[in-house]
């Protein structure tokens, strides 16, 4: 598969907070680029190709606004930090933990995410009663409210994007997103 990355370097899977992992990715990409291919690594891009695909991932980053702090992409009063959060705790009800490894973040980060949350009235957080020493969060009515508010005008956002391209180019931007998350599970996985 054309852009297929299997670079065999060790990297850090600890993350502080959303933005160390929006960093992390375009560090890999930097990563690869500089770094001196082995025998037996398998890439097909050559390395403008992937200098290329930095610039354009920082890019893409600096353009859809995934740095900024404190509304999300489509204009929505949260950070996109915690609308993740909301997202994964959409029907169901997690721990701190179970919540850290869905977003990728430190339970630290996750606890103060948490309480953010709470004290906007986005989001419950209970003691487990089988297991004292665990905290569950779910979502309140608000919560639910919100995440659907967002939901929406991400649609309308996104869709207004990709009024400016093509159905064919639509459709080849889905799959090329899909493709590239893949690889970097891949790689966080190693």
């Amino acid at each position: 598969m054309a852009g297929y990355f299997n670079i065999q370097n060790q990297q850090n899977k600890h993350f502080v907070d959303w933005k160390t992992n929006v960093k992390y990715n375009i560090c890999m990409i930097h990563n690869l680029y500089n770094t001196s291919l082995n025998i037996g690594e398998v890439i097909k891009l050559n390395r403008e190709e992937i200098l290329e695909l930095r610039n354009t991932v920082q890019k893409f980053v600096r353009l859809f606004g995934l740095l900024e702090q404190n509304v999300t992409q489509c204009g929505f009063n949260l950070s996109p930090s915690q609308v993740f959060a909301l997202q994964e705790l959409e029907n169901k009800t997690l721990t701190i933990g179970e919540l850290a490894n869905q977003l990728f973040l430190e339970r630290s980060t996750v606890s103060r995410l948490v309480d953010s949350l709470v004290k906007g009235g986005f989001v419950n957080r209970l003691l487990n009663e089988s297991n004292r020493r665990e905290v569950l969060v779910s979502l309140t009515e608000k919560g639910e409210r919100s995440l659907i508010q967002v939901r929406e005008q991400s649609i309308q956002y996104y869709g207004s994007i990709l009024n400016e391209v093509s159905e064919d180019s639509q459709h080849q931007i889905l799959s090329g997103f899909k493709l590239f998350n893949d690889a970097l599970l891949k790689k966080r996985s190693e």
